[in-house]
């Protein structure tokens, strides 16, 4: 259910305090933070742009390289390492493809609209009990201006995010994932970038076949009615009763999460910028239950036994929110 270095090394997820009146009169002029935010959001999703970025985590430094093409077919996107194992994930409006040949795998998962970068929501403004957004000035990354926007947490149940936006197109450069003191736990920061068109096709297609590796698909109970949305379906046959504020219900999926498992009940959460999963599912005979605390990086996740069942909470979310969450989970009445 945690995902491994690789996916999450290519799965990145995106501090000055200010009181709620200066964020309401810094949001209603021209150009303020959410206006920033709104731009970056919109060309990363729409433009066609090549770049190469490096990434710091868990104390490494790897470099990467982004190829991203929006048309009217939807967003294609490559993404691939540049150091260590040649590493490589697809991603389309449909499917995840990621190729990992340090296990000689391929694992395929149904897409969600989410980028290797931080996604924010399209109403900002939903995220202001839960955030203070602030416009920190400008700075320059490799050599550009770029316009700096800082996201901080009202509480300790959600991380900070800061991101230096190009103030000519409006592309991200650089971001940083704060902890609950302000402390970067991940920096991203691009060392070329270019963008608009001259994207070839070849450019999204994999270097590696996949030829000769164990591939992987995730299963999904399409044949009932709690897979999909919350809208689409029934409710979920398990809760979590006590929920951090701001975190509401989001989606559920039944889905198989081990070869030969049963189906897991798959709950997500989010306050609209942070996202958590619950994994409830059977115990396997003779398998090992997983309980307390595990952390890489960003990515938090906690483990509970409730009788014969293993709850898992997983998300880049501080170890308060995964703790919590994981022991209020109950059976729904």
């Amino acid at each position: 259910m945690v995902s491994s270095n690789g996916v999450k090394t290519l799965a990145l997820v995106a501090c000055l305090l200010c009181g709620p009146t200066a964020l309401l009169a810094a949001d209603s002029a021209p150009g303020s933070a959410h206006q920033w935010l709104d731009y970056m959001s919109t060309s990363m999703r729409t433009l066609d742009y090549d770049g190469t970025f490096v990434y710091y985590h868990d104390g490494k430094l790897e470099a990467m390289r982004i190829v991203h093409q929006a048309g009217a077919g939807g967003e294609k996107e490559r993404l691939m390492s540049l150091t260590g194992s040649a590493r490589e994930v697809l991603r389309d409006d449909k499917v995840v493809t990621c190729i990992m040949p340090d296990n000689r795998s391929v694992m395929v998962n149904q897409s969600r609209p989410r980028q290797p970068f931080p996604r924010v929501p399209d109403d900002l403004a939903s995220l202001s009990p839960f955030y203070i957004l602030n416009d920190a000035g400008n700075d320059r990354v490799a050599g550009l201006m770029t316009r700096v926007i800082a996201i901080t947490p009202r509480d300790q149940y959600r991380y900070g995010y800061r991101f230096w936006i190009d103030s000519t197109n409006n592309m991200l450069l650089r971001y940083e994932l704060n902890d609950v003191n302000g402390d970067a736990i991940e920096q991203v920061m691009f060392t070329s970038m270019q963008v608009g068109s001259g994207i070839q096709p070849g450019d999204l297609e994999p270097s590696l076949t996949g030829e000769g590796y164990n591939w992987y698909r995730t299963e999904e109970d399409t044949g009932t009615p709690a897979a999909g949305t919350v809208a689409a379906g029934v409710p979920p046959q398990w809760q979590v009763r006590q929920l951090p504020a701001g975190y509401a219900l989001t989606e559920t999926r039944r889905q198989r999460v081990r070869r030969g498992g049963e189906y897991a009940e798959h709950l997500i959460f989010s306050d609209g910028l942070a996202t958590a999963s619950v994994y409830v599912e059977k115990l396997m005979p003779g398998s090992n239950p997983f309980t307390g605390l595990s952390s890489m990086g960003a990515l938090n996740a906690y483990g509970h036994l409730i009788d014969d069942y293993q709850v898992t909470v997983v998300g880049e979310v501080p170890a308060a929110t995964v703790q919590d969450m994981a022991l209020s989970v109950a059976r729904q009445n």
